[in-house]
């Protein structure tokens, strides 16, 4: 495919990647590969300097993942549009695969139990504001607390890996996230009764 695309080109390739058509997400690919090589560019700039990475491989990978798309919702038909509408997409892939490409490979997956909260706790906690006010009041007691919780619950850390990062011992770990998790529980049955 040439470099320069005729009018439509974009927005007929945009509508059948739409559809599910692999070989138009390969086409849109290589018509709007420059401009994604720049994308790449500009996300890779905000990396650690010794990434494993270049460019060209995040574009790669971003084609990777796009083929795996099966439709999309239906876009305007005007080229320029449409050519914005598969560069931001193609941005958003990238940002997501550097942050999956960041996780270590060691790092398994641990079951975290916590015990069942009675009903009225999960009909209190409906957004997630109110779970980043819980964590804030906690993190005025000691940072350290929210810290291990967001290490914990939302990247899945194990606690030897959440002392490795903070550099303390694992005793130290499992005594934050043992008071964290009363302090939250209480905190949350505290809200009910209100």
């Amino acid at each position: 495919m040439s470099a320069v695309a005729s009018p439509g080109t974009v927005a007929s390739l945009m509508a059948n990647f739409r559809q599910g058509d692999r070989s138009a997400a390969a086409k849109l690919v290589e018509l709007c590969f420059p401009e994604l090589r720049r994308l790449a560019a500009i996300h890779m700039k905000s990396e650690r300097a010794q990434h494993t990475w270049q460019p060209t491989v995040l574009v790669n990978e971003m084609y990777l993942e796009l083929v795996k798309v099966r439709n999309l919702a239906g876009g305007s038909g005007v080229d320029e549009q449409e050519k914005a509408a598969f560069l931001g997409f193609a941005g958003h892939l990238m940002k997501r695969l550097l942050l999956h490409h960041a996780r270590p490979l060691y790092r398994r997956v641990e079951k975290v139990e916590f015990e069942e909260p009675s009903e009225g706790v999960c009909v209190s906690m409906q957004s997630l504001g109110e779970v980043e006010e819980a964590l804030s009041r906690l993190a005025v007691i000691d940072p350290r607390f929210r810290t291990v919780v967001e290490m914990r619950v939302f990247e899945g850390l194990t606690k030897d890996e959440i002392a490795l990062q903070l550099r303390c011992s694992r005793r130290t770990v499992g005594n934050c996230w043992s008071f964290a998790k009363r302090w939250l529980q209480n905190e949350w049955a505290g809200s009910l009764r209100e």
